[in-house]
């Protein structure tokens, strides 16, 4: 039973993302894409504090392959967070992380997410999609 909560989760929060992406792309197909944030199904607000926190550690003088974990005492749920790749778009400095979440009920089995973020406005960091990275 377990299993199969955690696959839907999976698939939830993969649709989530997929979707919202789609659906903004659509809308400017041959702009940057930007979105305010992603909906974390099966996660707890400690959860999605804690993954924001390792991933703001990996946006500014960090090398790739650098890794940030997290961990949520309440929920048991944790991961990591690497940085897979540093660049600059259309005047924006942009990092791309790969996630690998660890739900308490499936720990051997890691759901993964790669996001790229830029910084667009001051220093706030949004996900970015950018024209051909479908």
């Amino acid at each position: 039973m377990r299993s199969i909560a955690a696959n839907l989760r999976k698939h939830a929060l993969s649709a989530v993302v997929a979707l919202l992406l789609m659906s903004v792309s659509h809308a400017a197909r041959a702009q940057t894409t930007i979105t305010t944030d992603v909906a974390w199904p099966g996660l707890t607000q400690d959860d999605i504090t804690r993954i924001r926190e390792a991933a703001t550690r990996l946006y500014e003088g960090r090398s790739i392959g650098t890794v940030e974990r997290w961990r949520s005492p309440e929920s048991k749920n944790a991961g990591e967070i690497k940085l897979v790749r540093s660049f600059d778009s259309h005047g924006m400095p942009c990092r791309t992380l790969d996630y690998a979440i660890r739900f308490d009920t499936v720990r051997n089995n890691p759901t993964r997410y790669v996001m790229t973020w830029c910084k667009v406005q001051g220093d706030q960091w949004k996900i970015v999609e950018l024209p051909g990275s479908h």
